[in-house]
């Protein structure tokens, strides 16, 4: 799902639809455009390199494609990647850090902060 005809300013890379609406709505509350995807193949098909974009990572995503994600998160383009999941969930924070994202959050502490975190990670450099 795309929110506007042009690129969007946030990836979400989600398929936990309940959590979803809690990010799509924040999002559009503060004016934000948007896309969904349900894996990374389809998360490249909405990054561009004309324009800051910042992507959110839901590290339960099953069949997480750590490759692809990997070098996406290691191209050249000016992208800010914010992975979040189960605080007990260490293995796949491991994973995160290594694949190269920006920050990455136990799932509470990135809902609780949702505003704050969207609109920070697009106002700074990547």
């Amino acid at each position: 799902m795309t929110e506007t005809g042009t690129s969007p300013q946030i990836v979400i890379l989600c398929s936990d639809i309940f959590f979803l609406s809690k990010i799509t709505g924040v999002a559009t509350q503060l004016g934000l455009s948007f896309s969904t995807a349900n894996s990374c193949k389809q998360a490249l098909e909405y990054l561009t390199n004309e324009s800051r974009q910042l992507i959110l990572i839901d590290l339960n995503l099953p069949h997480l494609d750590w490759e692809l994600l990997d070098s996406i998160l290691n191209s050249e383009s000016p992208l800010v990647s914010i992975a979040f999941g189960p605080h007990v969930d260490t293995e796949q924070f491991k994973k995160a850090k290594t694949a190269g994202c920006s920050q990455i959050l136990p799932r509470s502490q990135f809902s609780a902060q949702l505003p704050q975190l969207l609109q920070a990670a697009l106002e700074r450099e990547p």
